[in-house]
């Protein structure tokens, strides 16, 4: 049986349909505990009034912006008042999520397991050029897809990540992409792989519904490092790209005996859908069913914050997923790596350097500003995208790769961190955050063939991602949009207990 008030932990997203529910069990409590029907009761109402006084700053704080001096003026009359009346902010009315090893390190294997799937175009690339007589260009656009497909569907995924939980959606993905490795096996010809590529896009996904189902988990001191661990899923890149140029290369022999690296993988995301449905669970403690979708996605509508979170994890994550699609054919055809070394070596080398440093940057998030991490990171992230466009020699290149690689990871590490911080549907804005980072890297990787295609270089694609760089530094630096009160990031009536009430 759950303890008397654990009804009041778990919360609602509506509080009249929440005192509603728990009439009868008030009563019953009223009638065996005097005391701790007081304790309770006291402590919803104290819920309610600052529910009632933040819903009334977030309208005026929208007042002011519309420049409405009367309007304003009678809404903050209120909120002053309310705050004489109803001194709730000591109260404590929810508790902290205890954290949940388990889930976090079964949702660090699947995310692993699907960015396994998710890297295995940009492994086989190389490969498709010799077997296939593919251009440079189709290969790239091809490796390409996986982040264009994980872009879209991360967003759609975030939502219902909020609305249904973690455990059952990320099972369904995981099934999802069994059915997709195994319908590999009859893919034939360059747009059968575009099709197929992009569907394994849906495995880069896995980020968005693991990262909102272990924040569920933990409190919001402790996010930023179990957010971080959970992250470094990143390095199944590694394992995926060095797993299939393995079985290429030494095992799966043949004409079409590669073929089979499908139904491996296909058997591989099946066992771990078993896996995660049966011993893992959705947290009681920040779970939206009773709300509409229609309320999860207005966080999209809540202000700038969201956007500016989203673009900062196109620079920080999409270092990643730029790199990792474009790497192989970059290395090879600029500087004549060989293949097999090119992708069993110096692209996961770069995703190693991403995965390992990504707890780091979450710790740092969790004990100092976040933003103030930020800027520092960008800017020496900066330093070394404009060495990397210069493209010196093939030892300054792969140093200015692999320095950016480990500054991404503690920047997306805390960027993640923000989200739990400013809202309170962190699948709805880790989808979009993720749909950033994704699109990122369908984004340059395209850009990166054009300008090979049109200008005979890549110098053009680099000399960009550095002047994204540059944009990223002055939003962490300068703190623009950040300026804004906290509570105008969050929709009415969103504001969690890590918002002071003004």
């Amino acid at each position: 049986m759950k303890p008397r008030s654990a009804t009041l932990r778990v919360g609602h997203g509506d509080l009249r349909v929440f005192f509603d529910e728990l009439n009868d069990a008030l009563d019953a409590l009223e009638a065996h505990d005097a005391e701790e029907y007081g304790r309770l009761a006291g402590a919803m109402r104290a819920w309610l009034a600052r529910s009632r006084r933040l819903n009334e700053e977030a309208e005026l704080y929208r007042w002011r912006k519309r420049g409405e001096p009367a309007k304003y003026e009678q809404i903050n009359c209120f909120c002053r008042k309310e705050a004489v009346e109803n001194p709730v902010i000591e109260v404590e009315v929810t508790a902290d999520p205890p954290g949940n090893p388990r889930v976090l390190w079964i949702s660090f294997l699947a995310f692993s397991l699907g960015f396994a799937v998710w890297g295995m175009f940009s492994a086989l690339a190389p490969f498709l050029i010799k077997w296939y007589a593919f251009s440079p260009t189709q290969v790239l656009v091809l490796a390409a897809m996986e982040p264009f497909f994980a872009a879209a569907v991360s967003i759609p995924l975030g939502i219902l990540t909020d609305k249904f939980g973690g455990r059952t959606v990320f099972t369904l993905l995981l099934l999802s992409l069994t059915i997709i490795l195994f319908s590999g096996l009859f893919a034939e010809g360059y747009y059968s792989f575009l099709l197929l590529g992009s569907l394994l896009g849906l495995g880069g996904a896995a980020f968005v519904v693991g990262n909102a189902h272990v924040s569920s988990w933990y409190p919001e001191s402790k996010q930023g490092t179990a957010l971080g661990i959970f992250a470094m899923g990143n390095i199944g890149i590694t394992v995926g790209m060095m797993a299939v140029t393995l079985l290429v290369t030494r095992v799966l022999n043949g004409p079409d005996g590669w073929r089979l690296i499908f139904p491996i993988f296909a058997v591989c995301t099946l066992l771990m859908a078993l896996v995660y449905w049966l011993f893992t669970s959705d947290s009681p403690y920040k779970q939206h069913h009773g709300e509409s979708l229609r309320e999860i996605v207005a966080v999209y509508r809540s202000g700038v914050v969201v956007w500016l979170v989203a673009y900062l994890y196109w620079v920080s994550f999409g270092t990643l997923t730029f790199f990792a699609s474009a790497m192989p054919i970059y290395l090879l055809d600029r500087w004549h790596v060989d293949p097999a070394r090119a992708s069993m070596v110096y692209t996961p080398l770069l995703v190693v350097c991403v995965a390992i440093t990504r707890p780091l940057g979450g710790w740092l998030a969790d004990h100092f500003d976040a933003l103030r991490i930020l800027g520092r990171l960008f800017g020496i992230m900066v330093v070394l995208a404009v060495v990397m466009a210069m493209q010196i020699s093939l030892s300054v290149e792969l140093f200015a790769i692999y320095g950016l690689s480990l500054l991404a990871g503690a920047a997306a590490a805390a960027v993640i961190k923000l989200i739990p911080v400013y809202f309170r549907h962190v699948g709805a804005v880790s989808g979009l955050a993720k749909a950033a980072g994704a699109a990122c890297g369908f984004a340059m990787t395209v850009t990166l063939a054009a300008s090979k295609d049109l200008l005979g270089g890549y110098t053009f694609g680099f000399a960009l991602w550095a002047l994204m760089n540059v944009a990223a530094f002055y939003i962490a630096l300068s703190r623009v949009g950040f300026r804004q009160p906290y509570i105008e990031a969050i929709p009415s009536g969103e504001a969690t207990n890590a918002i002071s009430v003004h």
